[in-house]
């Protein structure tokens, strides 16, 4: 009975590693202002999920392009710009209440990442351009402004950005995994073995 409560502990512990060890989903995280129809791009940046993430319906539309023009997604939202509000008479209560429709508003939307994007493009339900933002930055494809001063960098600054990368974060995160279910594996067979 101990040994399968074992078995039973080690394959539980074997599914979580497995899920640990599953690389990433990579979003570009867009955090937008919303004001009276017009949605402009505050800012732009890298996020990475262990589980899909989906945006609220709607009819706006976000796309990523390539330097050639070429659509590579597009992703359908909408702005949360209604709340739900109570109204409460002098005693304390709710009597009444609906919804309320903000003027203005900031939020967040996730795109899935695409390593050869250069702009996104934010559509209202009417196809009408509303805001553009160039994200080749976070292309492994954006060319280097000046190739000339990445010559003269020293090797040991372009390893420590190499370094810094997150995905060879994760590679060495991946080896550690290893060894603890190495050594997991290990103690479980000595507990087997010893107990016979």
């Amino acid at each position: 009975m101990k040994n399968q409560f074992l078995l039973l502990v080690l394959v539980l512990i074997l599914i979580s590693l497995a899920s640990a060890i599953q690389e990433p989903l990579i979003y570009y995280k867009l955090n937008l202002d919303y004001s009276y129809g017009n949605i402009s791009i505050n800012s732009t940046q890298v996020e990475f999920s262990d589980e899909p993430i989906d945006n609220v319906f709607g009819f706006y539309s976000v796309s990523i392009f390539d330097s050639d023009g070429k659509i590579l997604n597009l992703t359908l939202f909408d702005v949360p710009n209604e709340i739900l509000y109570d109204t409460v008479d002098e005693n304390g209560t709710i009597n009444g209440g609906g919804f309320l429709e903000l003027n203005q508003t900031n939020f967040d939307i996730f795109v899935p990442y695409n390593s050869n994007a250069k702009d996104v493009v934010i559509y209202n339900e009417n196809l009408s351009e509303l805001s553009r933002k160039n994200i080749g930055e976070f292309s492994r494809n954006y060319p280097k402004e000046s190739p000339s001063l990445e010559k003269n960098v020293p090797e040991e600054i372009k390893d420590e950005k190499q370094q810094t990368n997150p995905i060879n974060k994760l590679k060495d995160y991946w080896y550690v995994l290893a060894t603890v279910l190495a050594a997991l594996l290990f103690i479980l067979f000595y507990m087997v073995t010893k107990e016979r």
